[in-house]
């Protein structure tokens, strides 16, 4: 509205906007089945099942690594014609080496089905090379088509961001050794969760690093007073 506030320290806390298919109900089941990241917690459900996952990126990669650890099978759907335009090859050649992972290049998820509980019970896909679609009873459905991060204000700040718009911090990122962990490019300005690159994008993660950004943001005070 135009108000401006002054104050000595900042913290950037303002998240990413996952990217989400055009897939119709995809909001319904959103932690009913539908899930944006992959971890001991979400991949336990799916042991000695089968778990779909989109994606083709390095991130995509690790998650179907880990999934095969646990589900009877895995599905890598990529838009694409494979994996060696977007994913680093050491998680190809693993990918490959993995029996229960099964890629499905040019294949885009176009439907998503439901049980009486809410919860996701099938999805469907389709072949774009062939053009025919395939039903899938499964429950556990991965997307890791990318974040966008809520950093587009801070044009003009000096507040330095990677290549992907994440907000770049610490002593390395921002090429200054006397530069906090969660410090950015502009001293007093903080930054924690799934706004910062590198970070874990996770909720636990994020709380983590609003606790510790705390402490610093009390060192800067005292060593600017």
């Amino acid at each position: 509205d135009g108000r401006r506030l002054r104050a000595r320290t900042v913290v950037i806390a303002s998240g990413a906007r996952y990217r989400r298919p055009a897939v119709p109900h995809l909001a319904e089941y959103e932690g009913r089945g539908i899930w944006y990241w992959v971890s001991p917690v979400e991949a336990t459900p799916c042991r000695n099942e089968v778990a779909a996952l989109v994606g083709g990126g390095n991130s995509a990669g690790q998650a179907a690594v880990m999934l095969s650890q646990y589900a009877a099978k895995v599905h890598l759907l990529v838009r694409g014609p494979g994996l060696a335009a977007s994913m680093s090859r050491y998680l190809i050649d693993r990918i490959e080496a993995t029996p229960n992972i099964e890629l499905r290049p040019h294949t885009e998820l176009v439907g998503l089905h439901g049980c009486e509980m809410g919860r996701l019970r099938a999805v469907t896909w389709r072949d774009k090379r062939q053009d025919t679609e395939q039903h899938v009873p499964l429950r556990h459905l991965f997307l890791f088509t990318g974040a966008e991060p809520e950093t587009a204000w801070l044009d003009g700040c000096k507040v330095l961001v990677d290549g992907h718009g994440f907000v770049r911090t610490g002593p390395v990122a921002c090429n200054d050794l006397k530069t906090a962990s969660l410090e950015t490019s502009v001293p007093g300005v903080f930054a924690v969760g799934d706004v910062r690159s590198g970070s874990v994008k996770r909720v636990g993660g994020a709380i983590g690093e609003g606790a510790a950004a705390v402490a610093q943001i009390h060192q800067f005070l005292a060593a600017t007073a």
